[in-house]
């Protein structure tokens, strides 16, 4: 039988083997998809809000 020579492993082992300046990108990379997330959450709440005064305010 033929054995495969890389096994997929965690996200983290293979991390640890990329060299610095690659894992600074992912980390960039990660915290800018999560101020995005963020920014999306901060702007959806107060329009949740007014929507929600707006439909309970009718009669």
């Amino acid at each position: 039988m033929h054995e495969q020579p890389f096994q997929p492993r965690a996200r983290s082992v293979i991390r640890q083997h990329l060299p610095v300046r690659e894992r600074l990108r992912l980390a960039r990379l990660a915290n800018k998809k999560m101020a995005s997330v963020f920014t999306a959450l901060l702007c959806a709440v107060p329009l949740l809000y007014l929507l929600s005064l707006v439909l309970f305010a009718q009669p």
